[in-house]
């Protein structure tokens, strides 16, 4: 099985090796399912997968559970339509959305959700170069999630970045599950070394990019193997943040994604990956299945205190822990940025920011913050366009009409208020906010709920007003 599972993701690395693209129809960028607390829910790709066999990968896991999907195809975005929007010259319906809620006030553009920007792919065709080019002409703030270290050191690519340093338009996050070489062989296949991607993190950050080591996933059993070590690397390399969230384990996985889980249970060290998420996770939390508190503590405590002493951005995605950032960005970008403010463009309109908040408010003053639906979702008029909300996975199952009226708000407000749905704020946060009543517009009403690991810590003289 161990090497079945290699050869599996071997074959598909080599066979993505001399790819291209075979069409421009690709559809992105899009709308984050995971708008109720991102800061960037504007997520792009420019390829429809990437060339990586990361036996982790979501990606992976959405795409071959879809029954549309016989044979994937690669296909890529139209670039000079992308570049041709970013210009204020959008042509179809999707792309004047775009542009009117996003790209004309410049809000901070996230690439990098279901594909590598800088993988093998881009490494042999250079299909994303033109569209990067023209962001850095064009001073667009785009943060870059990235393993595709191999590509970013290019001259072609070092060329780019150099010429754009000075203003200070791009971040990228580099991902990690581990920072040891060999381990890192067993687990994310056909992907550049940490020591490799440690380099192109040192290299950018030399330029003056923001560059933030990210620890996603943050798979227990292999990344606190050396999780100190690892840090303090990136560190000696230039990081100014770091951001994390745990593996999480779908219950819906279909045979090739078990047969990648028992791999992953082998190096994790425990006989049943699948048993190992169903008794520790809680099950309030759905199939979608996470880790609970008290298993994941210790390892955000290692990173929490890393990060304060060495003034480092802390950001952690996990609904665990969120409460903990330290900026409002859950991906570690700053809520300050004086060499380009325009990286501070993004959204204060979701759960991330207002838990830090809050936590910041009960640390400082004793004071439980109230949150209030209107209150966390304002400000942001593409949260009420009804073109925009197709891509929510809520949608499936609803009929034409209802998916027609549609809008990001009404998503959020329904989950809001059912106390049922695991993306309800009291499930998807594991009690961090609980129900106090309701308002005048009958939606709930949260509130604050200290936990017994915040006492603890302060104890311990954790810094927790940051």
């Amino acid at each position: 099985m161990n090497k079945d599972i290699i050869q599996e993701a071997n074959r598909f690395v080599l066979g993505c090796k001399n790819k291209t693209p075979e069409s421009k129809g690709y559809g992105s960028p899009r709308i984050s399912s995971e708008i109720s607390d991102c800061s960037m829910p504007m997520t792009f790709d420019n390829l429809s997968f990437c060339s990586f066999g990361c036996t982790y990968c979501f990606a992976y896991f959405f795409k071959s559970n879809n029954p549309a999907i016989k044979e994937i195809s690669l296909k890529s975005v139209d670039v000079d339509s992308t570049i041709r929007t970013l210009q204020g010259n959008p042509t179809h319906k999707l792309e004047k959305r775009f542009y009117k809620h996003f790209y004309k006030r410049k809000f901070l553009l996230h690439w990098g959700g279901l594909a590598d920007p800088f993988c093998n792919i881009e490494h042999k065709n250079y299909c994303a170069f033109p569209l990067i080019d023209a962001l850095g002409d064009l001073n667009y703030p785009t943060l870059f999630s990235t393993k595709g270290a191999h590509t970013l050191l290019t001259p072609k690519y070092q060329k780019l970045f150099q010429k754009h340093s000075k203003q200070h338009n791009f971040a990228f996050q580099i991902s990690m599950v581990t920072g040891n070489d060999a381990l890192a062989r067993d687990v994310e296949i056909g992907v550049p070394s940490p020591t490799k991607r440690l380099e192109v993190i040192k290299y950018l950050s030399d330029l003056g990019y923001w560059t933030i080591l990210r620890l996603r996933p943050f798979i227990i059993g292999i990344t606190d193997r050396d999780l100190e070590g690892l840090l303090e690397r990136a560190l000696e390399a230039g990081i100014k943040g770091v951001s994390m969230e745990f593996f999480a384990l779908d219950a819906r996985a279909n045979v090739g994604m078990k047969t990648r889980y028992d791999w992953l249970a082998k190096l994790v060290g425990t006989p049943d990956l699948m048993k190992y998420f169903s008794i520790l996770s809680p099950q309030e939390r759905g199939g979608y299945m996470r880790l609970n508190r008290l298993v994941k503590e210790p390892h955000v405590k290692t990173v929490y205190k890393f990060c304060a002493e060495n003034n480092l951005v802390y950001a952690c995605s996990d609904p665990d822990f969120k409460e903990l950032n330290t900026s409002g960005s859950c991906c570690g970008m700053p809520d300050l940025y004086p060499p380009n403010p325009l990286l501070q463009n993004w959204t204060k309109s979701q759960l991330t920011y207002h838990l830090k908040e809050a936590r910041r408010l009960y640390h400082r003053t004793g004071d439980l913050a109230l949150f209030r639906l209107t209150d966390v979702y304002k400000d942001e008029s593409y949260l009420f366009d009804k073109d925009l909300a197709n891509d929510h996975v809520t949608v499936i199952g609803r009929c034409c009409a209802e998916r027609n009226n549609l809008t990001q708000f009404a998503i959020l407000q329904e989950q809001w208020n059912n106390l049922r749905s695991p993306a309800n704020p009291r499930n998807y946060l594991h009690m961090k906010m609980m129900p106090v009543g309701v308002d005048e517009e009958n939606n709930l009403v949260y509130r604050y709920n200290p936990l017994s690991y915040e006492e603890r810590w302060v104890e311990e003289g954790i810094d927790l007003t940051r």
